[in-house]
């Protein structure tokens, strides 16, 4: 069974990373113009990247929950495996060449110089393969988020593996992978980039997805403790973490971002999915609106990773305790409601029922979403490049103008304009791909297909 709820935390980890690109798009057109204006998105925005790590998280949630009740052996290891690469290679590689067919035209318009930047000294065939196969090597993927790729890749295989072992052994598998991981990291085998495959056996966060992995195993197993009070804390800490956390150093891309990110995720999926499969969804709305009160107050304070250590404290302090006086007042005011006048919480719920409908479709298309938005935001801000030359166009599309109304158009533009592809490409390219891959899995493994947006 799908669950609508990760499927919502999906969609936010993917939008959580395209408005983090949207800003770096925000700050380059300023830059471009050569005017010095702080980009409109800062706040939790400059930390976006920790989209990535809640994918982790339920990634690992995920290979649980769809493997509950599969029997150990060879022939579930090689269903499971089969599933995981018909959902991730062919959509990839639709993306992929997508980046560099414009990568060819580039260089042949006379910017030669696009291959040698991004290949960073690796041979150009030689990158292309491992970027088209997900291979660690020392350069990013030809389409630079497919680097999360690869480590979801090891994590299939890693877990195909463990499906050739019944799955009560399954938890101290998973203590000993952390473990191992650990120690690799004491004898300072760790390293913020996984260019090898030393590298990436003891990246830390592989821990995001173990975390997952034991949070699946416990729902799993029937313990579902305080939910509600688990998702509310869980919301905050993220919101804090998301607004304290300065600067992109070392320590952060390895250990730092697995407990300033990966634990509130853990909270958070572990949360959502008991929320649901007890039928209490209803503490969403509290979750919700606490959490988005929050992001706008971080938003307001405007922090950048540079901010002064006493700004971004501060910052960190008003905007969880406001998120946390916002979720408390709605839990009473719908206690309070629910008490007095049941009937118009019930007409409420229709509208409730939509809202968590769309962000679950946001879900749906959040693969599509991932891959697809990197090559459209360049040219949304090639195309605010070309408007601006019109001069009284320029309020609206000079980035750096004074005022706000450019930033707010390249924003919402890049949104609706990545938002609409992602649909698209989900419906016509991903959905007919799950469908097809997984027709062939049926007769292949004699079972039934996984349902269509499940991943």
């Amino acid at each position: 069974m799908k669950l609508q709820s990760i499927q919502i935390l999906r969609g936010l980890a993917a939008l959580l990373v395209v408005l983090y690109h949207i800003r770096a798009m925000e700050a380059l057109a300023i830059g471009r113009n050569g005017l010095s204006e702080m980009p409109l998105l800062n706040g939790f925005v400059t930390n976006g990247f920790a989209g990535v790590d809640l994918f982790f998280v339920i990634s690992g949630f995920i290979m649980v929950y769809v493997t509950e009740g599969m029997r150990a052996g060879i022939r579930s290891s090689l269903d499971f495996l089969f599933a995981r690469v018909t959902r991730i290679f062919p959509l990839w590689w639709v993306f992929a060449g997508l980046i560099s067919v414009m990568f060819v035209i580039n260089g042949a318009i006379g910017f030669e110089d696009v291959w040698n930047r991004v290949r960073q000294g690796e041979p150009l065939v030689s990158y292309l393969v491992k970027s088209f196969f997900l291979v660690p090597q020392t350069a990013p993927p030809v389409l630079g988020v497919g680097w999360t790729l690869v480590h979801e890749m090891y994590f299939y295989a890693a877990f195909t593996l463990m499906l050739l072992v019944p799955r009560r052994f399954w938890l101290w598998i998973l203590l000993a992978w952390g473990a191992m991981i650990a120690g690799g990291s004491a004898f300072g085998l760790t390293k913020p980039f996984a260019a090898d495959y030393s590298a990436l056996l003891f990246y830390p966060m592989t821990m995001e997805f173990i975390m997952g992995a034991v949070v699946g195993l416990a729902i799993s197993s029937g313990i579902a403790w305080r939910s509600g009070i688990v998702t509310l804390v869980a919301a905050l800490w993220l919101t804090a973490s998301l607004t304290f956390q300065g600067m992109e150093d070392v320590n952060l891309l390895m250990w730092g971002r697995v407990v300033w990110f990966g634990l509130p995720c853990t909270l958070l999926v572990y949360g959502f999915a008991t929320l649901e499969l007890s039928g209490r969804q209803a503490w969403l709305v509290p979750v919700g609106i606490g959490a988005l009160i929050a992001a706008m107050i971080s938003l307001l304070y405007n922090l950048v990773a540079e901010s002064p250590f006493s700004d971004r404290l501060g910052a960190t302090i008003v905007t969880v305790t406001v998120g946390a006086l916002a979720m408390l007042a709605v839990l009473w005011a719908g206690w309070l409601a629910g008490q007095a006048r049941p009937d118009r919480i019930r007409a409420m719920t229709p509208g409730f029922q939509t809202a968590y409908r769309s962000l679950a479709r946001v879900g749906d298309w959040s693969f599509s979403l991932y891959l697809c938005h990197p090559l459209l935001l360049a040219p949304v801000r090639m195309a605010f490049a070309e408007a601006a030359k019109v001069p009284w166009l320029a309020p609206v599309f000079q980035l750096g103008h004074a005022g706000p109304f450019d930033n707010i158009a390249l924003i919402v533009t890049s949104l609706a304009v990545t938002l609409l592809a992602a649909a698209l490409s989900y419906r016509f390219i991903e959905r007919p791909m799950i469908i097809g891959f997984g027709k062939l899995r049926e007769r292949l493994f004699d079972r039934k297909p996984e349902p269509v947006a499940a991943s």
